[in-house]
């Protein structure tokens, strides 16, 4: 993509972030509108048009890119937490902790699982259909022990400041347009796939996808704790146990990328 497209786009971007405060005002006050219009338009906006790095500078620092993610998480979740108090409430997704450790446990393996399965999913479709991961997603997994132990870091923060967003803030902020939880939290998917288009057009629709089914968990537990435990392991396995099995050999020519 051109820098003059890119900057069009940032443009329509911001543009578009005005707009969407206007309109979203009405559901929850002006400060969480504006932090709503910052995550269900800018922030994907950027995530789209943004230049990626060469290749051997992502790989030269993993771990100055894990701790620029880690503190832009952070601050996402924190200003969730800053613009939505329901979610702190004793009755909240946040504060609502499973009856049992069984009942913690279960589903968050279940919901593991489920992601798991589409990935493994995904990577039968790629296989049938020549799709190939990107360069990126290649170059940013952790080879070394420290690089290892800050990606780590960094699975456990968006197990946590991603669905407290994701699955907490903007589904439950949509409610009184879409009249349920699940109602938000689809579309609230959907952006959250196209957060990640650094891994291609078939790693946003099986992020959106996984997005899907932590959202699935939180309507069955009334709690963001399991689909904050899968979210965490999920990262964690596939970047430390099974990013391999997952990537497969690089391929020898340029190759599509999820078309």
């Amino acid at each position: 993509m051109s820098r003059e497209r890119r900057a069009v786009l940032a443009a329509a971007g911001a543009s578009a972030v005005v707009a969407t405060v206007f309109v979203l005002a009405e559901l929850g006050g002006v400060a969480a509108a504006i932090v709503a219009a910052l995550l269900l338009v800018l922030v994907p906006v950027v995530a789209l048009v943004q230049e990626i790095p060469p290749l051997d500078e992502i790989r030269a620092h993993r771990t100055g890119f894990y701790a620029a993610s880690i503190v832009f998480l952070a601050v996402a979740g924190l200003l969730t937490l800053a613009v939505a108090p329901e979610l702190r409430h004793a009755s909240g997704l946040l504060r609502t902790w499973p009856s049992s450790p069984g009942a913690l446990l279960l589903p968050a393996a279940l919901l593991t699982a489920g992601g798991l399965l589409v990935v493994y999913a995904f990577r039968g479709l790629s296989t049938r259909f020549g799709w190939q991961e990107t360069g990126v997603v290649r170059a940013i997994m952790p080879v070394t022990g420290r690089e290892k132990g800050v990606f780590a870091l960094l699975s456990l923060a968006a197990g946590v400041f991603e669905e407290l967003v994701f699955r907490g803030f903007l589904p439950l902020f949509l409610m009184p347009w879409t009249g349920s939880y699940l109602g938000g939290a689809l579309p609230v998917a959907v952006v959250f796939g196209f957060l990640h288009a650094y891994q291609g057009r078939h790693g946003i629709a099986r992020t959106a996808l996984m997005g899907g089914i932590l959202a699935v968990g939180v309507v069955w537990t009334g709690s963001l704790w399991p689909s904050i435990f899968a979210h965490a392991a999920l990262d964690l396995i596939l970047g430390l146990v099974l990013a391999k099995s997952i990537l497969g050999e690089p391929p020898a020519v340029p190759a599509r990328e999820g078309a």
